[in-house]
């Protein structure tokens, strides 16, 4: 009993100096809400209903989709940080936020040429390179579904450059709104799991204080 308890704490010790390293302030409900937002818009620019040009109404919907899933995000972190009792604005958080800064740079330098270019049918699959290099240069400050998220997106994103068959839509409805629903589904299914663990757990110490008391 005495080697499974100190094997116990050591794991714990372990599991909590990881932590320590990692960015833990990524939302499953951020990530559900950001694949939704760019679902509908998927939904709203294949319908073809708006009356400003494919430039205009190009601009308007991505304009609006990436200002809407943004302030998600924002808002749910700020939420996820307070629940648990930590800053916003950590050394975690700048770390991550550095590693992004790169490919979102890039991304604008893109666009605009892009846009210059009149070629507006390749902006979805670049954008979802540069934004899988930036997640996926995240993946080391930050949990593993990170990881996977990063490289979905990243090889839907070349793999739609390399190839002519991936219609736009397609690749912004698969590439961005898929994959972040998905990655916020198992993001919150990992953290019911682990709350029910670190149920048990307490549980368990309960007991055993209980026993010990015993006479």
């Amino acid at each position: 009993m005495d080697v499974e308890h100190a094997e116990h704490t050591l794991e714990t010790i372990r599991s909590l100096m990881e932590r320590s390293q990692r960015y833990e302030h990524v939302s499953g409900y951020s990530g559900l809400a950001a694949g939704s937002v760019v679902l509908a818009a998927c939904g709203v620019m294949a319908a073809g209903r708006l009356p400003f040009g494919p430039r205009g109404n190009f601009a308007l919907v991505w304009g609006i989709a990436f200002a809407v899933a943004f302030a998600a995000h924002v808002i749910l972190t700020f939420a996820r940080a307070r629940q648990r009792d930590e800053p916003v604005w950590s050394r975690q958080a700048r770390t991550v936020y550095l590693a992004l800064l790169p490919s979102f740079l890039a991304s604008l330098a893109v666009t605009v040429l892009i846009w210059r270019l009149n070629r507006l049918d390749l902006l979805p699959a670049v954008w979802l390179s540069l934004y899988g290099c930036g997640v996926l240069a995240t993946s080391f400050f930050a949990p593993r579904s990170i990881l996977a998220l990063g490289a979905g997106c990243f090889i839907i994103g070349v793999a739609s450059l390399l190839g002519d068959w991936m219609h736009p839509l397609l690749t912004m409805a698969v590439g961005f709104g898929t994959t972040h629903v998905a990655f916020g589904a198992a993001v919150l299914a990992v953290e019911r799991r682990e709350r029910r663990e670190r149920a048990l757990w307490a549980e368990v110490l309960a007991l055993s204080k209980q026993l010990e008391e015993l006479p």
